[in-house]
C-alpha cells in the first residue's frame, strides 16, 4: 500500500517535479536552438527573459527559441511530452493537446507581429516521444518557402512529406488560456492558422533557410 504523503512531503515532491520539468524544458529549447543553428547557419538561442510587455517583446520576442543576430519569419514555440495524437486532433481539434500547443504558438506570433509591425508566423516544434522531432507551421508560409539549391520544386505546393490540417479556418475563432499559470488563467478568443505538420528532418533537408531570415534587423 502506497504511503500517504503529508503536506510538506507533497510540496517537496511537487517542487522537485516542477524543477525537473523546467530543466527538461530548457534542455529541449537549447537542443532546438542548436538544430536551427545547424540548419540555417545563423545562431539561435533559447529565450531567457520572461514577460510579454512591449520592451521585452521587441528585444527578446515571445518565442521560446530566437535568432541572435537576425530576424526570422517564424515565432518558434517548443513543446515536449507524450499526448500528441492525430486521432485526437481529428476527433476534437478544439480540445486536444495539439490545440493547446498551437493556440499558444499562434497567440505569441500575433503578439510579435503587432510589435514588429510585420507578419510573423507561428511554428511549433514538438517532440511527442524520444525518437521523433515534429514541427507544425502556418499554411500562410507555404508560398514563402523555397527548396534548397540541390532540390527541384516540381509543383507550387509543398514538395516534401507533410500533413495539411486546414480545419481551423472552417471552425472559426476559438478560446484558449494564454496565462502560463493554472492559478490565474487568461482566456482569449482568436482565429487559429491552418497548419502543416511534418517531421523536422524533412523540413530541414528540403527548405532553404535564407529567404526566411532578415539579417541584422533586430
Amino acid at each position: 500500500m502506497a504511503k500517504k504523503l503529508n503536506a510538506d512531503e507533497l510540496y517537496l515532491k511537487q517542487s522537485k517535479i516542477g524543477k525537473s520539468n523546467v530543466r527538461c524544458g530548457k534542455s529541449h529549447e537549447r537542443r532546438i536552438a542548436n538544430l536551427f543553428t545547424e540548419w540555417s547557419g545563423e545562431e539561435f538561442r533559447r529565450r531567457k527573459v520572461e514577460g510579454r510587455d512591449d520592451a521585452t517583446l521587441w528585444v527578446n520576442s515571445a518565442a521560446d527559441v530566437i535568432p541572435v543576430r537576425s530576424d526570422f519569419l517564424f515565432s518558434i514555440e517548443a513543446k515536449k511530452g507524450a499526448g500528441f495524437s492525430l486521432d485526437a486532433l481529428m476527433a476534437n481539434p478544439t480540445k486536444c493537446l495539439f490545440k493547446t500547443w498551437w493556440f499558444q504558438t499562434c497567440y505569441d506570433a500575433q503578439l510579435i507581429s503587432s510589435i514588429r509591425n510585420r507578419r510573423i508566423l507561428p511554428l511549433l516544434f514538438f517532440k511527442p516521444n524520444p525518437q521523433n522531432d515534429w514541427i507544425a507551421f502556418s499554411t500562410k508560409s507555404i508560398d514563402l518557402l523555397q527548396p534548397k539549391s540541390n532540390i527541384e520544386r516540381l509543383t507550387n505546393n509543398l514538395w516534401f512529406p507533410h500533413l495539411l490540417f486546414d480545419h481551423y479556418e472552417a471552425i472559426g475563432p476559438i478560446s484558449g488560456d494564454v496565462s502560463h499559470s493554472p492559478k490565474h488563467p487568461k482566456f482569449v478568443t482568436m482565429q487559429l492558422d491552418n497548419a502543416v505538420i511534418c517531421r523536422w528532418k524533412d523540413f530541414a533537408y528540403n527548405v532553404d533557410p535564407k529567404p526566411l531570415l532578415l539579417s541584422h534587423n533586430l
